[in-house]
């Protein structure tokens, strides 16, 4: 058998015409832990005690001339051995508000890292395909380091770069004559599920038992390859992360995503330097997180025919089992991002969320009338008397745990549902000098703190043993979803929740009543 083995290696490698990648294929098939053969060629990774890592492997070809804005096409074979020991270059974006991203003006960014254990299995281990967070705009897969995902887990982790923001999302007409226009970045994400049906098993990984799992803007990712009828078969369980399918953030209609696209090619041409939008340089297209136009996968075309929402209502969509969740405290984030750009433009360090902040951002988000009743629900004086912790519950209750609900209730009537809630409110923040400073209120379990709990994340505060333990309880459920779609408590149903919180220290781990504690009966009255 091994002798057959190499020797299929040495004509694959005479056909692609390189006798090095023959020489890798062979060293490979020999046990060196550092080297795999792809479907594209040969790439040489690294190897510690306890995982194999192979970083910056093209799944696709670069987007770049004739190929931006258009559809992702397939890499080129390379010879000899592909250095994978370090990432490729992250998609562009401005890296101005860390650790969303690194800044990259480098349109040749469509990349997958592959983590496994080391150690060599007698069957072929689960894969888990990560998609990032940073609202679509920023972000890359080589910020999650996943060896203690793979290694604790026995699991096959890929995490993936797609393009962001207006190289990843611009829905325009002038681009529709060479097809439907926008979600550029989702056919990356699929052309990245596509590489790992074709190499998972030179990884050691089971094409057949693939888990796609995001978090934010990577969850909401998910939840279109749900509904994507071409997305159906590349994945067989899904893990959402704050980014509840049942709600309408992180996505547009094909119209509205048209005339915001017009206004965007209007607001590129007019850049100083910017001849033609179609060719602007990439620093021309990149904005500021939050601060240019809304990228998102765009819903009504083929590609995307019904939303989340539609889809499950009429069971047409790819029904694989879910594990989702989202954190106790979510818009804390948000309300804290708020608060920082109160203090840039105000110029004064000190400046806070205020009763009347909390009032605009109200109705900003929910309409005069109902800001009115939400107010009265979420009292400023229910919450130590600080706004930015009323808001952040109002938001937290009406934009993620309501739709948490409804994405349970609709998912669990036609297949398996397991739901969460991340609430370690002592979860670690940033160490000092590497993002923000810390918030004048408490964090809690806010939006992206459950990260360090599952990736291995050198920019945040080091868990105590009591986390370390919840990281070594929450790895456990998230590979064992993986290895067998089920979580270990009940699923929910269209009539139970059936939540499960997530907490370190004694009893940490239990039963919660999801539902009176985000107020729900109080949201179902709201339109």
């Amino acid at each position: 058998m091994l002798k057959r083995t190499a020797l299929a290696a040495i004509a694959l490698a005479l056909a692609a015409g390189t006798l090095t990648t023959a020489a890798t294929a062979v060293a490979a098939d020999h046990g060196d832990p550092s080297l795999v053969r792809t479907d594209k060629g040969a790439v040489r990774g690294t190897a510690t005690d306890t995982a194999r890592t192979f970083e910056g492997i093209p799944y696709a070809a670069p987007p770049t001339g004739k190929r931006r804005w258009a559809p992702t096409a397939p890499a080129k074979r390379w010879r000899g051995v592909l250095d994978a020991t370090k990432p490729g270059s992250a998609c562009p974006q401005t890296g101005i508000d860390p650790p969303a991203g690194s800044f990259s003006n480098d349109e040749d960014c469509l990349f997958v890292n592959v983590t496994t254990p080391r150690a060599a299995s007698t069957k072929p281990r689960p894969v888990m395909v990560y998609l990032h967070g940073g609202s679509h705009t920023d972000g890359e897969g080589a910020m999650h380091g996943a060896q203690r995902l793979a290694a604790q887990g026995d699991v096959i982790v890929v995490t993936v770069n797609y393009r962001l923001g207006t190289l990843g999302y611009l829905t325009h007409p002038d681009l529709e004559k060479r097809g439907e226009s926008g979600n550029y970045g989702f056919l990356d994400q699929q052309a990245a599920l596509r590489w790992v049906q074709r190499n998972a098993a030179a990884f050691g990984g089971d094409p057949d038992n693939v888990t796609l799992f995001g978090q934010s803007a990577g969850s909401y990712s998910t939840c279109a390859h749900m509904v994507a009828p071409s997305s159906a078969g590349l994945f067989h369980r899904v893990i959402s992360q704050s980014g509840p399918c049942a709600g309408t953030a992180g996505r547009r209609d094909r119209e509205q995503a048209l005339r915001q696209g017009e206004k965007t090619a209007i607001a590129i041409a007019a850049k100083p330097g910017v001849k033609d939008w179609r060719t602007a340089s990439p620093e021309h297209l990149i904005e500021r997180h939050g601060q240019g136009p809304e990228s998102s996968p765009v819903y009504g075309g083929k590609l995307l025919p019904r939303t989340p929402r539609e889809a499950f209502a009429t069971g047409q969509f790819n029904k694989v089992p879910v594990l989702q969740g989202i954190n106790h405290d979510e818009e804390r984030m948000m309300v804290f991002g708020l608060e920082l750009f109160k203090k840039r433009t105000t110029g004064d360090p000190e400046a806070q969320i205020d009763q009347a902040d909390y009032h605009d951002r109200l109705e900003g988000e929910f309409g005069t009338e109902q800001a009115a009743a939400i107010a009265d629900r979420y009292p400023v004086s229910a919450y130590d008397n600080t706004p930015a912790l009323a808001l952040a519950a109002a938001l937290t209750d009406g934009n993620f745990a309501r739709h948490t609900l409804a994405t349970g209730r609709a998912l669990s009537r036609q297949t398996p549902v397991y739901t969460y809630e991340f609430a370690d409110h002592e979860a670690p923040w940033y160490q000092d000098g590497v993002a923000y400073p810390k918030p004048d209120f408490p964090v809690g379990a806010a939006h992206t703190l459950e990260l360090p709990y599952l990736f291995d994340l050198t920019e945040h505060e080091p868990l105590t043993p009591a986390q370390q333990s919840l990281s070594d309880a929450m790895i456990r459920i998230w590979t064992d979803f993986a290895r067998t779609g089920k979580a270990g408590w009940k699923p929910t149903t269209p009539t139970a929740p059936n939540v499960q919180s997530l907490a370190s220290g004694p009893g940490g781990i239990h039963p919660v009543d999801f539902a009176k504690d985000h107020q729900h009966d109080f949201w179902k009255t709201l339109r």
